[in-house]
């Protein structure tokens, strides 16, 4: 499943936050993920804030994922989304059971 996460990084450890994350090895970046792959990341810096796209099938490789996070941002909006052909699917499936 892809997820869209919306996170936010604790006003008063945004500058520690955002240091550690400029300074992050290679290796801390692949162990970061865990087993959820990511997508795309994308960052309002100044705000101290952004939107993680991730796909895994086990929720609590999402949850560990996330509280990995924990002690320097939360995590508000975690959504399950689809991209345009999946959605196509299940929107023409909808249609013809309602139909029938």
């Amino acid at each position: 499943m892809i997820f869209l996460c919306e996170y936010q990084i604790d006003r008063d450890k945004q500058s520690d936050t955002q240091a550690f994350f400029a300074n992050m090895t290679q290796e801390q970046i692949d162990d970061e993920q865990g087993k959820v792959k990511q997508i795309g990341r994308w960052h309002d810096l100044p705000n101290g804030c952004g939107w993680i796209v991730v796909d895994t099938d086990n929720q609590e490789d999402l949850t560990a994922w996330i509280m990995g996070w924990s002690g320097m941002a939360t995590f508000p909006i975690v959504t399950p989304v689809v991209d345009d052909n999946t959605a196509r699917k299940i929107v023409k499936g909808m249609l013809a059971s309602q139909q029938e």
